[in-house]
């Protein structure tokens, strides 16, 4: 019987466990019409809206409902522009199913933690969307300073996975993760660390220009690409050490099954 009743108070306790505080309220999720600067897109490699929180907010994952919408290249309505050198690179593919957006950041120009390993922006549990699909999702990475957006013809979690947000970029939304020259994208500066959460004075000045280089590529999946650089190895992409909404709710839900069975 004690068995059973600590079983049944993991499970009960595992939501919190996963819980993960936002710190703003901007983007509301139940009011869409309170919801702005929350449609990402994607035109080419050197045209792409994508979404980003706040400059100087960190870390990434518990202020993922404040993300907005930041655009390189065209400047669409109902978005910033992208900070000027943020974006390094940017490598496109478009097939039947997907079209996505792959490649390096520096997240210096953001006030970024070096030392963070980033956060999932996506349509499933939040009011944000890709304009002409019907789910989407992306990831920004400061740690590896990479980022990632698909957006997916379908509404399921086959090109489209929200449910393995820790894995990060290269898992999510393989591709290419490289500069313009093929080399990695370059480490963050880990000796500077943002003093603190909050946006502050210095914001970088925004720009609407593209990244420096971009060369037509093939990454080795279906469809049209154009872009930087060859694939990032996987096998250095390394899971994400936090506690996440998947693994939490597994064991809630094992807990719950072995407890029934007692």
């Amino acid at each position: 019987m004690l068995v059973k009743t600590i079983l049944l108070l993991v499970a009960a306790a595992a939501p919190a466990f996963a819980y993960e505080p936002v710190t703003c309220t901007r983007n509301d999720t139940q009011d869409l019409s309170k919801a702005v600067h929350i449609t990402a897109s994607i035109t080419d490699a050197d045209n792409f809206c994508t979404m980003m929180t706040g400059y100087g907010v960190n870390p990434v994952a518990p202020n993922e409902g404040c993300g907005e919408v930041y655009c390189q290249g065209k400047i669409v309505a109902d978005s910033h522009p992208m900070p000027k050198g943020y974006i390094l690179s940017s490598h496109y593919v478009k097939n039947t199913s997907y079209v996505q957006i792959t490649g390096c950041i520096d997240s210096s120009v953001w006030g970024q933690d070096p030392r963070d390993d980033g956060g999932q922006m996506d349509s499933h549990g939040w009011p944000f969307k890709c304009q002409g699909y019907p789910k989407f999702v992306s990831l920004i990475e400061p740690a590896t300073n990479t980022f990632c957006i698909r957006c997916c013809d379908k509404d399921d979690n086959v090109d489209c996975n929200t449910s393995i947000s820790t894995k990060g970029c290269w898992n999510v939304i393989p591709g290419v993760y490289t500069m313009a020259d093929g080399s990695a994208c370059k480490a963050p500066n880990n000796s500077t660390v943002p003093p603190s959460s909050s946006a502050s004075a210095g914001v970088p000045t925004a720009t609407g220009s593209t990244p420096s280089a971009t060369v037509s590529g093939s990454v080795g999946l279906p469809g049209t690409t154009t872009g930087t650089g060859g694939n990032t190895n996987p096998t250095n992409a390394g899971p994400r050490l936090s506690y996440s909404l998947e693994f939490v709710g597994s064991v809630a839900v094992f807990a719950m099954a072995v407890a029934a069975s007692l």
